[in-house]
């Protein structure tokens, strides 16, 4: 479940709930988590605050969903507009980490602009884990951190604590966890005191930088995923 709230001062909240599956995301929440910041992107809001509700950020999507009515490609491909929806709203977007992120939820820390996570958090991208290849993560994770480093997370799913998720560039910033969302609020309303044109403007400026894989690379993972998928994961 993805609630949406929109407060006088420009400000839009996005708060996972659905903690009592660890705010997986399914195919129908996914397709509300785009809507919403598509929503979002549509405002006059200059800062997007992206939280959950429970113990865990997210365990991102739910791999165990049985969609016979969906094909793979279809379901793979809310992950591209997903990441493209997020990356770009116009204004800054934030993202508060607590508990664990996994697979989707490290993307969605990534994917935003300035993420803070609790120092008890835990990223990592566990899709190897699941018997999933996801190439998805191995074409825009190099974008954020060393290639490297982002070989040995995708891999081997490996889980990395708050503070070497920071030193490797998975999240910008860690807090300690009762400060979480002092520190969110705190960084909301420094940024909600600047000119909202002057966010805008550095973020457009940002976004023409280049470097992150375009459209034809992300949509040839998906492409390449599937067809691994339906040859049995051979």
């Amino acid at each position: 479940m993805i609630e949406y709230a929109q407060t006088a001062d420009h400000v839009v909240r996005l708060t996972l709930n659905s903690p009592e599956t660890g705010n997986r995301f399914t195919y129908r929440i996914m397709q509300d988590f785009i809507a919403a910041l598509e929503k979002a992107s549509q405002s006059q809001a200059a800062v997007l605050l992206l939280s959950a509700k429970g113990p865990d950020f997210t365990l991102g999507r739910d791999q165990k969903e049985q969609l016979p009515q969906v094909g793979r490609r279809e379901n793979l491909g809310l992950i591209l507009q997903a990441n493209a929806a997020l990356r770009q709203f116009p204004g800054v977007s934030v993202s508060l980490v607590n508990g664990r992120a996994l697979g989707f939820g490290s993307g969605l820390a990534l994917h935003s602009t300035i993420s803070i996570a609790a120092h008890d958090a835990v990223l990592g991208f566990d899709e190897i884990t699941h018997n999933l290849a996801p190439l998805v993560v191995a074409a825009y994770l190099p974008y954020f951190i060393p290639p490297r480093v982002a070989d040995e997370l995708v891999l081997t799913g490996r889980s990395v604590a708050a503070d070497e998720a920071q030193r490797i560039g998975l999240v910008t910033r860690v807090v300690q966890a009762d400060r979480l969302r002092q520190a969110g609020e705190e960084l909301v309303d420094q940024l909600s005191g600047h000119s909202a044109g002057a966010l805008r403007l550095i973020r457009r400026f940002s976004a023409g930088n280049g470097g992150y894989p375009g459209p034809e690379r992300n949509q040839a993972a998906v492409e390449q995923l599937v067809q691994w998928l339906e040859a049995g994961r051979p």
